[in-house]
């Protein structure tokens, strides 16, 4: 069974571990085969061979026990997604490994996919959180209720997005070590409207509006330490012509709305490079989910 599964913008500005949109590109792809053992084989960007630290492989495994196989298998990853980009590189593979085994064992129920996935990221950022498995699997722009009853609200968006990747890498761990336990309620009321008006805005297909909504001020003000060329680029991005910035996920990853999304993802890479740092841009539309 051979899957694909794309990459991720989790948080979406104001909906920290709620909001997810999945990309058309980049993607994870995820070949595997029933086997007596178990073994791993990676090409592209590097992660762990071994099964117990490999994502992918600790998704497909945990697949199997929910589903009570006793199996082995033969993986090859070829993985698109950059580690540590802040694209839900980690949510990618764990969400392909666990759905190519269920494809191969005919199994559909989507809470027991993610479960599955779940304990891959869980491996990776230390926590299982679900804003980029679940817009992997269901595609377009999700708002997560809940896991456990799955509960999650789908909007079919139309839109391009301008992602810029930086050369820096950014620890999902590291980011969530940062985050406090308690915010400012003044703070909660903020991202409480943000995120309400945001949904309603991406409902309406008005993407300026959505724009000018990706504030945040639940994570970003905390994570500064590790993102501290932030304020830089998002100014650049808006000086020439994006409707907003944000971080995808816990970062380095920036995207941002706009008309001219060329020229701003010119923009913020120049302004990177002013601090140093390599970057490249891509532009992407919203993907279908993992396939």
């Amino acid at each position: 069974m051979k899957v694909s599964a794309p990459a991720t913008i989790a948080n979406f500005g104001p909906g920290f571990d709620v909001f997810g949109l999945c990309l058309e590109k980049p993607m994870d792809v995820i070949e595997v085969k029933l086997a007596d053992e178990v073994e791993v084989k990676v090409e592209g960007y590097e992660v762990p061979e071994d099964p117990s630290r490999n994502v992918a492989s600790v998704s497909a495994l945990s697949l199997l026990g929910e589903v009570g196989v006793e199996s082995g298998f033969k993986m090859k990853i070829k993985k698109g997604i950059r580690p540590t980009s802040g694209l839900g590189s980690s949510g990618a593979s764990a969400l392909g490994g666990a759905l190519a085994i269920a494809k191969l064992l005919g199994v559909e129920d989507k809470e027991t996919i993610l479960r599955a996935a779940l304990e891959g990221e869980k491996v990776a950022s230390g926590t299982p959180h679900g804003d980029n498995v679940v817009p992997a699997l269901f595609g377009g722009f999700v708002v997560l209720n809940s896991l456990f009853p799955l509960n999650v609200v789908k909007i079919d968006v139309k839109l391009k997005l301008v992602v810029v990747l930086p050369e820096v890498k950014v620890s999902t761990k590291k980011a969530r070590e940062l985050l406090p336990k308690y915010v400012p309620l003044r703070d909660a009321v903020k991202n409480l409207a943000l995120a309400s008006s945001l949904v309603l805005a991406l409902e309406e297909g008005d993407i300026e509006e959505a724009g000018r909504l990706l504030d945040d001020y639940l994570a970003i003000p905390y994570r500064k330490p590790l993102i501290a060329w932030f304020d830089k680029v998002r100014r650049a991005a808006l000086e020439n012509g994006a409707y907003g910035l944000s971080i995808s996920g816990s970062g380095p990853a920036v995207f941002a709305l706009g008309d001219n999304l060329k020229e701003i993802g010119k923009a913020v890479v120049e302004a990177f490079e002013e601090e140093g740092i390599k970057a490249e841009y891509f532009i992407s539309g919203v993907g279908g989910g993992a396939e």
